[in-house]
């Protein structure tokens, strides 16, 4: 295994950001978060996907260059997944995160592809990592079958933006009412993934304000990695992560 996947499983912070704005890239590279995912599949148009598998490539070295994992979200395999992954798999990313996963058949092709990819291109196998979106109620309940799918998986995203839509929740739905309704699944997909060693992380805060409540619910919960799209939440997010590894060494030592 590469230096990027042994790490993988310490990174708190992965920031999702587009792949086709250069922008945005160095605005990425510019903040401590730890692991930086391009997303392919919800943030870069489809007209501009292959570009962006073009640009992974040095993004992934600047990524390495300053001590950050570069990572990927393709779309689904059957979507122009497949193809995604032919173009950015030299670039060597961390982990390749699959969307909307409900199948173990999903997982092992995926696993397939990589396995063939890194032998075609010299790679050592089982370098590249696969994190799964669980992101609907059929994913979800199959939680402990997915994870268990491939020794590549080493991390889990919940997807809650389109948990809310899978589960039907009103638009209108005030924000504390969609937060209650949500977090009995945050908290069965945090026991899968602790149940199957791999590293649960937490779905994103849609709303400008109430990351700090919610990040301190999700600490005190168990979680030791989250997703954000906004690099605003990143200081509140690594204070409660520290605060949270502060609290454990004490408890440790006492």
């Amino acid at each position: 295994m590469n230096h990027d996947s042994l790490s993988l499983n310490r990174a708190g912070s992965w920031l999702f950001l587009p792949g086709h704005q250069p922008e945005r890239r160095e605005l990425a590279l510019a903040s401590n978060a730890q692991a930086l995912v391009v997303d392919l599949e919800e943030f870069t148009p489809k007209a501009q996907q292959h570009q962006a598998c073009l640009a992974f490539h040095a993004f992934a070295d600047d990524c390495r260059a300053r001590t950050r994992l570069p990572l990927v979200r393709i779309n689904r395999l059957e979507n122009g997944g497949e193809q995604e992954l032919q173009l950015l798999l030299a670039a060597r990313p961390a982990a390749v995160f699959l969307p909307q996963v409900e199948r173990v058949s999903q997982l092992r092709d995926l696993a397939g592809l990589l396995d063939t990819g890194e032998a075609a291109l010299g790679i050592p196998l089982g370098s590249t990592a696969m994190v799964p979106t669980l992101e609907s109620r059929a994913g979800l309940s199959r939680a402990d079958e997915l994870l268990a799918a491939s020794p590549r998986l080493r991390a889990a995203l919940i997807g809650t933006g389109d948990l809310a839509t899978d589960l039907r929740l009103p638009a209108d739905m005030p924000l504390a009412n969609r937060v209650d309704a949500i977090r009995p699944y945050r908290q069965r997909f945090l026991a899968a993934c602790q149940a199957a060693g791999v590293l649960a992380i937490d779905g994103p805060w849609p709303a400008p304000q109430g990351f700090e409540q919610d990040q301190a619910w999700s600490v005190a919960l168990g979680f030791r990695a989250r997703c954000v799209v906004n690099t605003g939440q990143l200081p509140a997010l690594h204070a409660s992560q520290n605060n949270q590894q502060h609290s454990s060494d004490f408890y440790r030592i006492s």
